[in-house]
């Protein structure tokens, strides 16, 4: 019975995306009620979400970014990369130098939460649409993101070698291997961001206002506003700054270090606030950003796919379905059930829910497990298609005004890519029977 409601839970949670006529979050936001009402998942259960380190950590992300955002920093920056009348792909081309940047050291949602406002300063200035730029510019943040194993995945091949060694296997994971995996995607998807991406993206007419015209544009709303915010000393931009780098310093040497992550941004977030930089009222609108509703709203299922017993279903499935199948096609089978599993449980979810059957399957089988748990960790990276897939494609699709159908255009064009790449690039290189 409970399994039931949990399928018919996220049967309706998809119906209500797909219909475009509830807001994702919304949405989201259903999940932990009916389950908590129907008695699948308990209080605590349920709405954990809410003191989940990644939850704390993009809300925190958010305010920080918010305060650099006062300051002048995002319009240097922006004049420095892109100068006047730049093409749209000169325009991408200067965008992607802070994305590469920030998605070899911090990961996804706080290169996105860093990157919007960047995004819109620079579209102000060159008098473009923000939705021409904003998802070719989270797929190259995404790409990016743990590809130089510097940042917050540098140590996750330890973990990976952990799961497999307690399982009775042998760890083959090394310092490179997710590197060697992302190298075909990155390249070639980055080519596609300023082939494809640019010409697929929609012009929704969305042309941000400088500060100083959206004052004189934007008549009673701004001024209200003007009430509410006020303009930075000398001082405080430079704390800002300051604040700002501090805390991207501080979440890559924690990554690092195998420290919490989520501490340099929570310290970040308050400073802004104490110093003076964001008063209470723009720091809490700050953290209201939608992507925290659909991540504590989906979240719990992952919570009840372990209660209820439906992980051991599905991996039970998958054993069945693919028991006389060639190694080659277990791979592509786990890869393509990760795929579209994450474009509706955000791939955190489905990550922490498939890799251990990846383990478990490669040690009893004999494989190499690094093979099928790739396979995963491929299949939930490929979460372009809809916009509940991860909390960065979630951000970009509201900070580009997009359309689900504008969304699934301009993303499937990526998945497509990415799926070809590993069925060719992945069995070559990672074998998953050791030759």
């Amino acid at each position: 019975m409970q399994i039931g409601i949990l399928f018919i839970t996220f049967a309706a949670f998809f119906g209500l995306v797909v219909s475009g006529k509830v807001k994702i979050h919304v949405a989201a936001m259903l999940i932990p009620i009916v389950l908590e009402i129907t008695g699948v998942l308990k209080f605590e259960e349920a709405w954990g979400g809410l003191t989940n380190s990644s939850v704390i950590m993009m809300a925190s992300m958010f305010v920080v970014a918010a305060g650099l955002n006062k300051t002048d920093l995002v319009a240097n920056l922006s004049k420095a990369v892109i100068k006047p009348g730049a093409s749209d792909i000169k325009i991408l081309f200067g965008l992607m130098i802070p994305a590469v940047f920030l998605g070899s050291v911090v990961n996804g949602s706080a290169s996105m939460a860093i990157l919007i406002p960047i995004v819109y300063q620079v579209c102000a200035e060159h008098k473009r649409p923000v939705s021409k730029f904003m998802h070719p510019i989270m797929i190259l943040s995404s790409m990016w993101a743990g590809f130089i194993p510097t940042g917050g995945n540098a140590g996750s091949y330890l973990a990976n070698n952990t799961i497999v060694e307690k399982l009775g296997g042998v760890g083959t994971f090394t310092y490179f291997t997710n590197f060697i995996l992302k190298v075909p995607s990155v390249i070639i998807i980055c080519i596609l961001a300023f082939v494809v991406g640019l010409k697929f993206a929609p012009d929704n007419g969305n042309i941000p206002t400088l500060g100083t015209e959206k004052a004189k544009n934007d008549g009673r709303g701004r001024q209200e506003g003007k009430r509410e915010e006020k303009e930075l000393t000398a001082a405080q931009q430079q704390l800002a700054k300051i604040i700002f780098i501090g805390t991207v310093a501080g979440i890559v040497v924690c990554a690092l270090t195998n420290v919490n992550t989520w501490y340099p941004s929570v310290i970040g977030a308050m400073l802004m606030v104490l110093l003076g930089i964001l008063n209470d009222r723009e720091a809490i609108r700050a953290m209201g950003n939608p992507v925290i509703f659909i991540f504590v709203g989906t979240l719990p299922m992952a919570n009840a796919l372990k209660i209820t017993g439906a992980d051991v279903m599905l991996a039970n499935a998958f054993q069945s379905l693919t028991g006389n199948m060639s190694p080659i096609l277990v791979m592509i089978c786990m890869y393509v059930i990760c795929m579209v599993m994450t474009q509706f449980l955000t791939n955190s979810v489905v990550s922490n829910t498939f890799k251990m059957l990846a383990a478990v399957i490669a040690v009893q089988s004999g494989y190499d497990p690094r093979a099928l748990m790739l396979a995963v960790q491929a299949g939930v990276g490929n979460c372009f298609a809809l916009p509940t897939a991860a909390p960065p494609i979630t951000m970009a699709y509201e900070a580009g005004g997009y359309t689900l159908k504008q969304h699934f255009k301009q993303g499937i064009v990526y998945s497509v890519a990415q799926f070809l790449i590993f069925i060719i690039w992945v069995p070559l290189v990672f074998p998953l029977i050791p030759g």
